[in-house]
């Protein structure tokens, strides 16, 4: 073989070698829950080694920047890049991309309040995975926890308990109403991701056990906000929309609760958490939540006497109840986001 060619193979291998070594910090900053270093090193991925990739290391850097996207910017910025990655990668389509479209519908679909369609994500991420036991069991595992989560969105508690996905009891049993037997459950998982310095779950742990302690009663307030502000910087730096939006509500809420706080005194410390979560949720599409938040909004402002301000928050809770209430209406254009 010609040296010189052998030598631009050297160079080839040596580029897509340096390549792959940035998507593997991708995920590990991943998994370590840096999502902005993660986002980093996909993008130098995807703009500095795209002449030299495989296909497979270049559709896996765009499944990365899209999942970044959904958590930080929204489903539409999302399904836009999501439709040039299907039109790049035809030949992935039926897999890695594939994949990537049915967890961020479920998503999507389980912000909206359809149920429905949540569950079809689900069922169709279960077909994706091989019916031969002990193969594709990471796939498998996405699909049961996933069904988990639906059901926990439908309230049904039980059912989600039996499906055995251990991150979600917590989340379970304080949906449910069982702040004390919740509490063990956010604990553990608040000790294992110190074992391991999984700082952002960490986090997220520690917003459960706030609002587990603020389930409990006013007098637990103070003891709730004292860890939400302690897992503030974490939430707010690397936090996706919905822990932010979480976190702005807990705090909300803590302040709310206390027998020493007034409305009256300091309003903005409790408005200013409702108005950025509003915006956040807005993004997510999640009807629930941010019912909760607009209903939170207008209550402040009847104690304030505000009340062309209480009116406009009662619309908004109105509007994102009656989305919650129809969900069908938006069920098949989410279905058919390509």
């Amino acid at each position: 073989m010609d040296p010189l060619v052998l030598h631009g193979l050297r160079i080839y291998k040596s580029l897509q070698l340096l390549g792959s070594s940035y998507l593997l910090r991708a995920t590990a900053f991943e998994i370590y829950g840096s999502a902005p270093l993660a986002r980093i090193n996909a993008i130098l991925y995807a703009t500095c080694f795209a002449d030299t990739s495989s296909s497979s290391d270049a559709s896996l850097a765009y499944v990365k920047l899209i999942q970044q996207l959904a958590i930080f910017k929204g489903y539409k910025e999302a399904f836009s890049a999501l439709k040039i990655a299907e039109e790049r990668f035809l030949s992935l389509a039926k897999s890695r991309i594939l994949l990537l479209k049915l967890q961020l519908i479920h998503e999507h679909a389980l912000h909206r309040g359809c149920l429905k369609l949540a569950q079809q994500a689900c069922n169709e991420l279960g077909v994706l995975a091989s019916s031969v036991t002990s193969v594709d069991l990471d796939l498998k595992t996405e699909a049961s926890f996933r069904h988990a989560r639906t059901l926990l969105a439908a309230n049904q508690f039980s059912e989600v308990q039996n499906a055995s996905v251990l991150l979600l009891l917590a989340e379970i049993h304080k949906k449910s109403g069982n702040a004390v037997v919740g509490l063990p459950y956010a604990l553990a998982s608040l000790s294992f991701c110190q074992s391991f310095n999984l700082d952002l779950l960490k986090a997220s742990a520690t917003l459960t056990i706030a609002e587990l302690w603020l389930s409990l009663g006013p007098s637990h307030s103070k003891r709730a906000l004292n860890l939400l502000h302690g897992a503030f910087p974490m939430i707010l730096g690397h936090g996706g929309l919905e822990l932010r939006a979480r976190a702005f509500i807990v705090e909300a809420k803590c302040y709310l609760s206390s027998p020493t706080f007034s409305v009256s005194e300091d309003p903005e410390v409790v408005l200013n958490p409702l108005k950025q979560a509003s915006e956040e949720l807005q993004l997510l599409e999640y009807h629930e939540m941010a019912a909760e938040v607009f209903y939170l909004m207008a209550m402040v402002y009847n104690k304030l006497g505000r009340l062309e301000e209480r009116e406009e928050a009662a619309d908004s809770f109105k509007k994102h109840i009656m989305a919650l209430e129809n969900p069908e209406e938006g069920e098949s254009s989410l279905f058919n986001i390509s």
